[in-house]
């Protein structure tokens, strides 16, 4: 009886990838999960405040992981990405629908869509607020920097993931949120520009992310670096001249 296809490939690939490539990508996906549940959970919460009943409506006002998943972007490709070592581990959660004709008076429509969209990159700058907190905390209490900032640490990896979220997700483009942000802070003569990275920011968006991945790192740098320098520090708080991040 010959064996099943499927089953060799995946044992073919399990044995080309190395046991750190796996427990990398694993430790990756998990942490991409709780980030993206939370980015998420803060559309929702922003929408719901605002007046739309939307999103929960459709089961997205929680921190179930499993309502904000996307079976492609949050677990298959990141985890694809990761096993073949291309370099780059990119992802995302499934997107949370919202009505603005729902929202309060108090703001404008476009103003609102706006804040919708700004409290996801948010909720991941305050994950990383409070992981650097702990972080610095915990290396006052003596911890191992080892444990806080070994290669094989899920703390750093977690801190600069949602810190890189942050960023990214404040690109002036859309479909990310930082488009909507940039859509609300243009003024009404320049709503052509607004309307062309409606068009266009998908395109724009994948060429950067596939094609040109020096540029969209250079674009990033600047948070990477600051988190890095930030998340050193919060380090050295209890630990011995010249320890940090390896």
């Amino acid at each position: 009886m010959l064996a099943n296809p499927n089953a060799l490939f995946a044992a073919s690939v399990l044995v080309a990838v190395g046991a750190t490539d796996l427990r990398r990508t694993l430790l990756y996906v998990i942490c991409l999960v709780l980030a993206v549940t939370v980015h998420e959970f803060a559309h929702a919460f922003a929408a719901h405040k605002l007046g739309d009943p939307t999103p929960e409506g459709q089961g997205r006002l929680t921190l179930n992981p499993v309502a904000h998943a996307d079976p492609i972007g949050t677990v298959v490709l990141p985890i694809a990405m990761g096993l073949f070592n291309t370099g780059l581990l990119f992802g995302w959660g499934r997107p949370v629908q919202t009505q603005p004709r729902y929202y309060t008076r108090r703001v404008s429509m476009r103003g609102g869509m706006a804040l919708v969209a700004f409290a996801g990159p948010l909720s991941n700058l305050l994950l990383a607020s409070l992981t650097l907190l702990a972080v610095w905390i915990a290396a006052l209490a003596g911890a191992s920097p080892v444990w806080l900032a070994g290669r094989e640490s899920p703390v750093p990896l977690f801190f600069m993931l949602n810190v890189a979220l942050f960023a990214f997700n404040l690109l002036p483009l859309h479909p990310l949120d930082g488009g909507k942000v940039l859509g609300w802070l243009l003024p009404s003569r320049y709503d052509y520009v607004d309307e062309f990275l409606l068009r266009y920011g998908g395109f724009i968006l994948f060429a950067l992310v596939f094609a040109l991945p020096g540029v969209l790192g250079w674009l990033l740098s600047p948070f990477v670096d600051a988190g890095m320098w930030a998340y050193g520090h919060a380090l050295s708080a209890g630990a011995p001249a010249g320890a940090g991040m390896r």
